[in-house]
């Protein structure tokens, strides 16, 4: 079910599956000159880098082998499933020296628990873009982050792989116009927010000597 979710949203990136085994699956993105390789990779063990970095190696398909760009510009999605999330604290330094291995490939750990696995059953890519847009899902998953949900696997696979793309929904976000008309009145600054804004390149020297004519006034007072 994950596998088929990361096939999903490399797809939707413009990848293309070239070459399919049972536990792993070669892309390829090709945009004129540009070229960027994509692996998902089922880790049922959390073998050391040198020893991941060779089976790879050794799975992939000749045209990959032979495109010097391959191994240098190539992203390994390594997805991990765990019995529960708290199992990751036990594992972290195996996840973080595979991540950080220099060799080769950019390696991802996506790890992911049995009862997120459950939550996504039947579900799709679009269906997870969905999710992870939804306010009230994301205020449940900030009070408990260790809770398996369809959210939190949504967060994990949008925070590990920088190459898939946020939905924006401009209906959730605030005019900076608006946002700066809240701001000045709760400074008790609207008057002089709403006589600056009516500064023109003809008036501005008769509305500078106005407000300090008016500042002066309030000085005295």
């Amino acid at each position: 079910m994950i596998k088929q979710l990361m096939d999903e949203a490399l797809v939707a990136h413009g990848f293309v599956n070239k070459h399919e085994l049972e536990t792993t699956s070669f892309y390829i993105r090709e945009s004129g000159s540009a070229i960027r390789f994509a692996v998902v990779h089922n880790l049922d063990d959390l073998t050391a880098p040198a020893e991941l970095n060779n089976r790879i190696n050794h799975l992939a398909p000749e045209e990959f082998l032979r495109n010097p760009s391959f191994k240098k510009n190539c992203d390994l999605i390594c997805i991990h499933r765990l019995n529960v999330l708290a199992e990751f604290k036990d594992q972290e330094e195996e996840i973080f020296a595979i991540e950080e291995d220099p060799h080769f490939y950019k390696k991802y750990v996506l790890y992911y628990s049995t009862a997120e696995e459950s939550a996504l059953t039947n579900f799709t890519y679009s269906k997870l873009v969905s999710v992870i847009a939804e306010k009230k899902e994301f205020l449940n998953y900030k009070e408990n982050p260790l809770e398996a949900s369809q959210y939190s696997f949504a967060a994990k696979i949008f925070i590990k792989l920088p190459f898939l793309e946020l939905p924006s929904h401009k209906g959730n976000l605030v005019s900076l116009r608006q946002q700066a008309t809240e701001a000045v009145a709760e400074a008790g600054l609207s008057d002089t927010y709403s006589t600056i804004q009516q500064v023109t390149n003809a008036n501005t020297d008769e509305m500078i000597k106005e407000m300090i004519k008016n500042e002066l006034a309030n000085i005295q007072d």
